[in-house]
């Protein structure tokens, strides 16, 4: 097989959209490859099926029209989720496919190659540490901080996940202070706490509007996000000293302000011996896709821990 003539699909499955681009084996994305199609995760078997399919067929047309061989497609998708069979487990979402294998969705519009599925913090680190200065360091973690709050590790060269292709370590629930680490540090977390500060909030104003507020100056959005960087800092102490991690890196979009949360992160785990580098992914929203191509491209090479 020519590697220079090989690309995969690479899917990020969200709950609103199926977001995927076609990847080279260098790790490029192919020009004008990118492609969305809506999907509602609570709809229909046949509707999500049909988006699926859809999107697997649109993939290989772009890679025949590259003139590239399409060798795979890799899907990254949240939990609960039996990665090894495809199979979604979730409950909160896509509950009418809970059960029902998805390959031969994939199957029926790429045709019969490898489909690979992981979650989407371990895709996330993947793609962030793929073709950079990172790859040094051998105990990396990765934070995910969206709608939820995600955690990744990479030990040794390998992703470390659990016997159903989950995180191997896993924040969001772990209980803090009043209640779990997911009800302080996350998109939801930052929006209640700025409303419980500045009391009349408009019903619209998202995590994206109180950062900006944060960058002009307002003091009631710049305390919640160092509040962020803090409990951030007190949540994952311990999971670092004890892994001996050396490298913390940040995703999801609330990382894309890490920059007002950083200072408060960075002091709260500036006693950590062996932590030598934080800071947010270089590609936040691109890291998704990449390290989904990643895994599929190289199964042999990111191979699951247990």
């Amino acid at each position: 097989m020519n590697k220079s003539n090989v690309c995969v699909l690479s899917i990020d499955a969200g709950g609103t959209f199926l977001k995927a681009a076609l990847v080279k084996s260098d790790g490029t994305i192919v020009e004008d490859s990118f492609i969305r199609i809506s999907l509602d995760s609570n709809g229909s078997i046949g509707h999500i099926q049909t988006a699926y399919t859809q999107l697997a067929a649109l993939g290989l047309s772009k890679a025949q029209e590259c003139g590239l061989e399409l060798s795979a497609v890799g899907v990254c998708i949240p939990g609960p989720f039996d990665y090894a069979n495809g199979v979604s487990l979730m409950t909160h979402k896509y509950v009418s496919i809970k059960g029902i294998p998805m390959r031969l969705w994939l199957w029926e519009g790429a045709g019969n190659i490898p489909i690979h599925f992981l979650h989407d913090s371990h895709a996330f680190l993947l793609g962030a540490l793929w073709n950079n200065s990172l790859c040094g360091f051998e105990r990396v973690a990765g934070v995910i901080i969206g709608t939820g709050l995600g955690f990744a590790s990479f030990i040794d060269g390998k992703i470390y996940a659990n016997e159903h292709g989950g995180p191997g370590i896993s924040i969001f629930s772990r209980p803090y202070r009043n209640g779990t680490s997911e009800e302080y540090v996350s998109r939801r977390a930052i929006i209640s706490r700025y409303r419980a500060l500045c009391g009349n909030t408009p019903e619209e104003t998202d995590a994206v509007d109180i950062a900006k507020l944060a960058h002009e100056g307002q003091p009631e959005a710049a305390a919640v996000f160092s509040e962020t960087g803090r409990y951030l800092a007190e949540i994952v102490h311990d999971i670092l000293l004890e892994n001996c991690f050396e490298c913390l890196l940040l995703g999801g979009a609330i990382s894309k302000s890490s920059s007002l949360f950083l200072p408060e992160l960075r002091k709260g785990l500036s006693d950590l011996p062996a932590l030598r580098h934080i800071a947010a992914a270089e590609n936040i929203d691109l890291a998704p896709v990449l390290g989904t191509a990643r895994a599929a491209l190289f199964p042999e090479v990111d191979t699951v821990l247990l």
